[in-house]
């Protein structure tokens, strides 16, 4: 842990001494000598802070450069309430430890973690693509086919951490981030849950109220399915531009009365295909057991939604846009794998016309495998 070196800066226009200690980083301050507004600058550890790039119920996100490595990351600095005692420390180090060695492509990569001025960090893979919640802000509804590959990405990262025991606990919009407008990833996992620990014995629900499952607001016990709830919740958004509930409460006991009957996604987005909107709706069910019973199957149902949509002759125009991308990548991959095998064939003529004879029975051709992934 370094020691508070940012308590203090000097003005730029007087070279007076202000003390920045109970500032937020980058918060403009006045000084005191000459009322000139001055930005603070905030260092934690080796990461200088460069600029905010979101703020959450648990802390603010922003990008840093590491001064070690010579890299751009993101530095989740965590509120002081929810840092500030030793064993919820511990128990933070812990999730992040364990969220760290999650190695997906579908899950935002956790590099590191420590304490500095007082407040818990986490040092992440820099994603800086936007989220889910940008995108519906901006779009206000999804295709489908976009929603499926955002549900089908996400649900193989949540697979990936429930397989090394972790489960999310705030799964949103908000925490769903791209790399690109197609590649999704899933971030904040194991800090949800320990700072949901430490809220909860102080007698709070930690969760997005629209997405939050039902089972904890009852204080129920939370598994797997918890996160497909969310999940579920989430891509319904996405859908049909709303949240799977409506009405705004501060009683857990008046939400959880309303996730009881969640909206029917058909009657909002008509358009949406009856096996997308069946699977949306299972996932959101208020009872766990009749959620899916697994990640494999939830995937196999969302593919075979996704299979059915790209086999459907009359898409809505928004999805033709979404299956036109996915019919570009596919004919770049068989033109390229084409231009591959003629210019191997030419290769082979060249060399027989060089060696007055045959290729050598025993030669062989390395070649590489062109992977993609439906949209």
């Amino acid at each position: 842990m370094s020691t508070d070196d940012c308590s203090e800066q000097t003005c730029p226009a007087c070279g007076g001494k202000v003390d920045t200690a109970g500032a937020e980083p980058l918060a403009r301050i006045v000084c005191p000598h000459c009322g000139e507004k001055i930005r603070v600058k905030r260092t934690f550890d080796q990461f200088v802070i460069v600029e905010t790039v979101g703020i959450g119920g648990m802390g603010t996100v922003y990008k840093a450069r590491d001064t070690h490595l010579d890299r751009f990351v993101a530095l989740k600095v965590l509120r002081k309430d929810v840092s500030n005692a030793a064993d919820e420390n511990a128990r933070l180090q812990e999730e992040a430890r364990i969220a760290a060695s999650i190695s997906h492509p579908n899950v935002i990569q956790v590099f590191n973690s420590g304490t500095d001025h007082g407040q818990f960090y986490v040092v992440m893979e820099l994603i800086e693509g936007g989220s889910l919640d940008d995108l519906i802000e901006r779009r206000h509804r999804l295709p489908e086919m976009h929603v499926l590959e955002i549900g089908i990405q996400a649900a193989k990262g949540l697979r990936a951490a429930h397989r090394r025991g972790l489960i999310h606990r705030d799964v949103k919009p908000a925490n769903i981030l791209f790399a690109d407008e197609y590649e999704a990833k899933i971030s904040d996992f194991g800090l949800a849950g320990a700072a949901g620990e430490s809220s909860e014995t102080r007698g709070q629900v930690w969760g997005t109220p629209y997405y939050v499952a039902p089972e904890r607001l009852s204080k129920k016990p939370e598994d797997f399915r918890s996160d497909i709830y969310s999940l579920g919740a989430t891509l319904f958004h996405a859908a049909a531009g709303k949240a799977p509930i409506e009405g705004q409460t501060n009683s857990a006991a008046a939400l959880l009365a309303l996730k009881q009957h969640p909206l029917n996604l058909r009657e909002i987005a008509p358009e949406i295909s009856e096996r997308t909107a069946a699977i949306l709706q299972r996932m959101i069910h208020p009872d766990p057991a009749q959620r899916f019973s697994s990640y494999d199957e939830l995937l196999s149902n969302l593919e075979e939604a996704q299979r059915a949509l790209i086999g459907r002759t009359h898409l809505p125009p928004q999805e033709q846009q979404s299956q036109s991308k996915f019919s570009l990548a596919v004919a770049v991959a068989v033109t390229f794998a084409i231009l591959l095998a003629g210019a191997v064939a030419v290769a082979f003529l060249v060399r027989g016309c060089q060696t007055k004879g045959t290729p050598n029975s025993s030669a062989s051709i390395a070649h590489g495998q062109i992977a993609y992934e439906a949209y």
